[in-house]
């Protein structure tokens, strides 16, 4: 309990200082991203997300940096851009994560963390939150 209670404290931190940010704050999930996750379930898109994540911090980072790289229509893309997490620079600046050690299995579970954490916080439109039974679904595979 006490663990859920500092990672709450630690999350309400990140989340007020992202909202501070013009970049991080711009950035919602749209209509056909929610549908997605509705469709495929939470499980399924965090699973897809650490693949994604893998993939984008295994390439070299002159090949990857936020400025580049456009914002996908994966769910995921979209959660790392509003959490600062979709870069070396930015995982330093926003979650004090070295941009020059390898990213570690703890690191990519940290990410995952905060990304959920951001997409749950979102607000969801009205066409999946009809019913309570519709609400669960969105989160339960």
């Amino acid at each position: 309990m006490e663990n859920r209670i500092s990672e709450n404290i630690y999350f309400t931190d990140i989340f007020r200082r992202l909202g501070c940010s013009q970049v991080c704050s711009k950035f919602k999930l749209r209509d056909e991203q929610w549908d997605y996750l509705a469709k495929r379930g939470f499980d399924s898109i965090l699973l897809e997300g650490r693949t994604l994540i893998v993939k984008i911090f295994s390439e070299e980072p002159t090949n990857h940096s936020c400025k580049i790289s456009p914002v996908q229509t994966h769910p995921i893309f979209t959660a790392l851009h509003a959490t600062g997490t979709c870069c070396r620079s930015s995982l330093q600046k926003w979650h004090k994560i070295s941009k020059d050690k390898e990213l570690k299995e703890k690191d990519i579970f940290y990410i995952l963390l905060v990304v959920k954490e951001w997409i749950i916080r979102q607000e969801k439109p009205n066409h999946l939150i009809k019913s309570e039974k519709s609400q669960l679904s969105l989160f339960c595979s």
